[in-house]
């Protein structure tokens, strides 16, 4: 069975709309949990710990603006992304909605595969904001994600934006063992195909920038960083 992708609470007054999203996004390989209103959200999202919730607006017995807010005002839920999934179609509510604290604001009837693309990167976001946005040293490496910066033994190394991902993908999680589908998900997304010779190669790539041993492949499919 592959991976999950990540965890995601959908929050929505329209039964059949919240049941066929939520069936979706399941076959899309996430864990969903879901709720018809916004009673006991902050329970719920204690005990689910969500990666990303999508509300709609108008939700009972509170709407979804205040739902956000509360939300926003816990520090210790400050790492989850909330996206409102809503039919208000006004620029005054958008705004209302960045300003209470939504990463994003999409209008319902956006076609699937595109809110999916959406939900993807956000979490690919996740896995900047899961490091620490300071100093980071690895080996004979120095990282510098909030400048996505990379440094070997003081000079600085210049990775395209694939090869910064994946080294990124790989320091979120050191003890992790990646595998490809996992890679071609959170890197190039579900929906776009990537043949194995095009990882093998920007992992090739990858190797000789920052030390041919710092990435491990194991099975020949799958890969991980070096023990320090």
């Amino acid at each position: 069975m592959p991976n999950k992708k990540g965890k995601i609470l959908l929050l929505d007054n329209n039964e059949l709309e919240l049941d066929t999203l939520a069936e979706n996004l399941v076959r899309k390989n996430f864990e969903v949990e879901t709720a018809l209103n916004g009673q006991g959200v902050l329970n719920k999202v204690k005990q689910f710990s969500p990666d990303i919730i999508i509300l709609d607006w108008n939700l009972d017995p509170t709407d979804g603006i205040t739902i956000c807010r509360i939300i926003r005002a816990n520090p210790d839920y400050n790492r989850i992304f909330i996206v409102f999934l809503t039919a208000h179609d006004n620029d005054f509510s958008k705004i209302e909605g960045y300003d209470s604290g939504a990463d994003e604001y999409i209008l319902k009837g956006i076609k699937f595969l595109v809110l999916v693309a959406k939900i993807e990167a956000l979490f690919r976001r996740k896995i900047e904001v899961k490091i620490n946005n300071t100093r980071i040293k690895f080996h004979d490496l120095i990282i510098k994600p909030h400048k996505k910066r990379v440094r070997k033994d003081g000079k600085k190394i210049k990775l395209t934006k694939i090869e910064y991902n994946l080294f990124i993908l790989f320091l979120s999680d050191r003890a992790k063992i990646f595998s490809r589908e996992e890679i071609y998900n959170i890197i190039w997304g579900e929906d776009i195909i990537v043949g194995d010779r095009t990882l093998d190669v920007h992992i090739r790539n990858l190797r000789k920038k920052i030390g041919k041993n710092i990435v491990v492949t194991h099975k020949g499919q799958e890969y991980s960083l070096a023990e320090e």
